[in-house]
């Protein structure tokens, strides 16, 4: 339709283009949403950035042992039941930093045996069962704490007292080994015996086998001669 006769309606011919350029601007649109979409896919395609645990197979929570801040920050208070793996933390293992056991960061390769760790000062003449005289509570013992001793040297009376170090002199060639040491009563009380006076035990020849005479365990007191000629 034309409104002044001889002047062409230009609005049909702009209304297409128009409406072209909506369709083009409409496809190139949609072109851009799919690009996005095929970028979007690709990337959620990607393998997603993952810690892989030194540890092996340990199956628990990082934050068990580990801090937020650092994965070098241990806590202080570690939420980990170490007596699952069967080697509770005793005594003086409860103070001890991890990595002073655990030098491979793999746990399950841990060691646990005393020798495993500890230097053995009896050169195994002693055997490798330390808690046999030791405990988790330090190197120090008592003959209360000694298990083997009954074999050849029982502690009874006023030996079961004594300090380990009266009899195992130290700088002895294999101090603690129990067949190293002698059983006779002379080889540990070779003094008393040579300065008893009440009776004089040299001067009288009596025997060196203490027990000849000194039939309690107790003390040197109570004593019961023996006739000479019933000594061995």
């Amino acid at each position: 339709m034309c409104l002044v006769e001889g002047i062409p309606d230009r609005r049909t011919k702009f209304g297409d283009w128009n409406t072209v350029s909506h369709y083009w601007r409409l496809i190139l649109l949609v072109m851009l949403l799919l690009r996005s979409l095929t970028a979007a896919g690709a990337e959620s395609a990607r393998p997603l950035a993952s810690t892989q645990s030194p540890h092996g197979t340990l199956d628990i929570p990082c934050i068990t042992c580990h801090s937020t801040a650092d994965w070098k920050v241990i806590q202080n208070k570690i939420k980990f039941d170490h007596a699952q793996t069967g080697f509770p933390l005793r005594g003086r293992h409860a103070t001890v930093a991890c990595r002073d056991c655990h030098a491979d960061l793999t746990f399950a390769n841990t060691p646990n045996k005393c020798q495993d760790c500890h230097a053995d000062l009896h050169r195994r003449k002693n055997g490798a069962e330390c808690d046999l005289c030791h405990n988790t509570n330090g190197w120090q013992v008592s003959v209360h704490n000694i298990n083997e001793h009954q074999d050849r040297f029982p502690l009874i009376g006023a030996h079961a007292v004594v300090d380990c170090y009266s009899c195992h002199k130290v700088g002895t060639v294999g101090q603690f080994n129990r067949f190293g040491l002698s059983t006779d009563c002379y080889s540990c009380h070779a003094k008393a015996f040579d300065t008893a006076k009440v009776p004089n035990h040299r001067a009288n020849g009596f025997s060196t086998d203490c027990r000849e005479c000194h039939m309690s365990m107790d003390g040197w007191s109570g004593a019961v001669l023996i006739p000479a000629n019933r000594w061995r």
